[in-house]
């Protein structure tokens, strides 16, 4: 059994892909593309509030080999998150992605009539692909691995071959890669869930979340042991050991913040239906009330007594006197 560090930890994952060759490793894996240069443009953590999760941010330029062997410089944008999604958020650093990464700027130095040097920037969008590492399953969609490229056609249905090569179209598209991590089985079927068991939960060293355990198979994939071996490394790190403790209590911080939470919204909604019941008692009574004084009204114009009213109705004489007068 080889131990590793559990990358679901995102200081793990950083540690990881901070290495550029185990990062095109995986990146090439995920991508099922050979990737030829990758750089990393920034990395973050993004902590939100109490009702929020973390997401690590990570945003790379990549030169990558398609599948008819042109080489395309593209923009990826990698998400990790261990809890439940919100999808407004990914989609607004999906946004910044298009709006501040995604360009790249050429420039043109000529001439004017008076010989003059003009110097102009041409900016060409780069395609995006966004790649979405979650901790929690969707409903409905059980595969570990999904792959959501654009694939234009026409009218008929038939693909439009030159499509994915015009600028207006790539510019305006991206394709998506989404590993649900709680999917993820023993029995794997490509290279990429090969590459993908160093995310298996269920190999979780028993007792320690902080570690795997893998099993010393031969016949894995190229560049499959070089990133085991990164993440060996990150298991003897100090420094990365001392983080993963302050994320485990971070966890429990927000855990047990969100459990009081829950404690507190509770002890609200039962006092705002203890209200709403007192509120429609009250409406009750005040129509109780209105039908006695129109009963003691009534029995007045009939020629009833203040005493015998006060008997039929169950009120004192006194407040009858105050309804009738």
């Amino acid at each position: 059994m080889i131990q590793i560090a559990n990358p679901i930890y995102d200081s793990v994952f950083k540690y990881m892909m901070q290495n550029n060759k185990v990062c095109k490793i995986l990146l090439s894996a995920l991508l099922d593309r050979d990737i030829i240069e990758v750089k990393v443009l920034n990395n973050e953590i993004i902590r939100a509030d109490l009702r929020k999760f973390a997401v690590l941010r990570l945003d790379f330029l990549a030169k990558i080999k398609n599948p008819d062997d042109s080489i395309e410089t593209v923009s990826i944008e990698l998400q990790k998150a261990e809890k439940s999604t919100e999808i407004v958020r990914f989609r607004n650093y999906l946004a910044k992605l298009y709006d501040t990464q995604a360009n790249d700027t050429e420039v043109i130095i000529s001439k004017s009539r008076k010989g003059e040097t003009i110097r102009t920037e041409k900016k060409t969008p780069y395609h995006i692909i966004a790649i979405y590492i979650l901790g929690h399953a969707l409903d409905g969609i059980d595969e570990p691995v999904i792959y959501n490229y654009s694939h234009p056609v026409d009218v008929l249905g038939n693909p439009i071959k030159n499509a994915q090569s015009n600028l207006f179209f790539n510019s305006l598209t991206h394709d998506t890669v989404i590993v649900q991590i709680p999917r993820l089985r023993k029995n794997v079927k490509s290279r990429v869930e090969e590459f993908l068991e160093i995310f298996d939960q269920s190999r979780t060293m028993p007792g320690n979340t902080h570690y795997l355990l893998l099993d010393n198979e031969e016949n894995k994939p190229a560049g499959y042991e070089t990133v085991v071996r990164q993440l060996a490394g990150a298991a003897a790190d100090k420094e990365t050991k001392k983080v993963m403790d302050i994320e485990d209590e971070y966890a429990a911080d927000i855990e047990d913040r969100i459990e009081l939470e829950d404690i507190v919204q509770e002890q609200k909604e039962q006092l705002s239906q203890q209200k709403e019941r007192l509120s429609q008692q009250k409406e009750q009574i005040e129509q109780q009330n209105n039908q006695l004084a129109s009963l003691a009204k009534m029995l007045m114009s009939m020629g009833w007594s203040e005493k015998e009213i006060a008997e039929k109705t169950n009120m004192s004489i006194e407040q009858v006197k105050d309804i009738v007068n």
